[in-house]
Formats: C-alpha cells, sequence, structure tokens
C-alpha cells in the first residue's frame, strides 16, 4: 500500500468518520420504517433476524471500538484477528447468542452507545496511527469492512428480503 503523507492519513480519518457516520444514519432511517414483528421475525435473514443482525453489528463496532483503543495505548500487537471464517463464526456465534438475550429496545440502545464509542476512539487515534507499519494489518486497510461495508452489506440483505416479503403480502390470494 503507498505511504501516506499525515494530511493524507488525517483527510482518510475524517473521510472515514462521515463514511461511518453516513451509513449508520442510512441504516437506521430504513429499519426505523420496519415494523416490530418483522425485525424480530426468526431466520430472515439466513438463520438469523433481522434484530441478529442489529446485534451482530453492535459486536462488530465493540470489538472494532477494543481494536481502536489497543491502538491507541501501543498495543497493536494484542489485536485479536479472525485468521478464518472459522474464528469468524464463532465470533458471531458467541455474540449473537448473548444479543438475543436483549431486548429490541436495549439491542438499539447498546448499538447507539457502541457506534458512538467507535466514533469517539476512532477520531481519538492519531492519524499517523492509521497507517503504521508495525501493524499486522494498518487501520486504513481494513477499516472499511467493520466501518462502513460490512453494515451496507447487511442492510441491503434486509432491504431485499422486505421488498421481497412486501410483494409476496400484497399479491391477491385466490
Amino acid at each position: 500500500m503507498a505511504t501516506r503523507g499525515p494530511r493524507s492519513l488525517a483527510k482518510w480519518q475524517r473521510d472515514a468518520v462521515r463514511r461511518m457516520v453516513a451509513v449508520r444514519k442510512d441504516s437506521l432511517a430504513f429499519l426505523k420504517r420496519l415494523p416490530e414483528d418483522a425485525i424480530l421475525r426468526p431466520r430472515t435473514q439466513d438463520q438469523w433476524s433481522v434484530k441478529d443482525v442489529l446485534g451482530h453489528l453492535m459486536s462488530c463496532d465493540e470489538e472494532t471500538t477494543r481494536r481502536f483503543k489497543l491502538i491507541a495505548r501501543g498495543q497493536a500487537d494484542r489485536i485479536a484477528w479472525f485468521e478464518s471464517m472459522t474464528h469468524a463464526n464463532r465470533f458471531n456465534a458467541r455474540t449473537v447468542a448473548a444479543a438475543r438475550r436483549l431486548s429490541l429496545r436495549a439491542v438499539r440502545r447498546r448499538m447507539a452507545r457502541a457506534h458512538a464509542d467507535l466514533i469517539k476512539s476512532f477520531k481519538k487515534l492519531p492519524p499517523e496511527s492509521l497507517n503504521d507499519p508495525s501493524h499486522d494489518y494498518p487501520v486504513i486497510s481494513w477499516l472499511p469492512a467493520p466501518g462502513w461495508n460490512h453494515e451496507r452489506e447487511h442492510v441491503g440483505e434486509i432491504k431485499a428480503w422486505w421488498r421481497g416479503h412486501r410483494s409476496r403480502r400484497s399479491r391477491p390470494v385466490f
């Protein structure tokens, strides 16, 4: 990856914040239009409900915040990376199971708090830390996935399911 100067990294950081905020704002605007029973309906997103997806996104924000805090303390070497899909799947299963024990309202509150913490901890990082060659993976290489692309993909899947669900419900039954 090309070397980036301090100004370029500071701009990248500002742009990343804008992307994270915009994607969450769009997600929440769409999710606000879904009825609660649709959000809670099991297995609409493969094995997950929409609520499970929200718990998953919340947990990803919390994990990313942990990573930022380690970087801020100079302990990026202590970040636990998902080295395989098996590792990622275990994380997902554990965190979604924990989120299932929460009410939808509690998930939404914790999700908002997790995202606010994510943005706050990211803004505190010095720009040069975003492309630190001593890190196993520089922030600029991995943040787009949990920062905005991942959420955009999941919400896109929810939107597709909802469009299909609504069109099936609106067909006349003869």
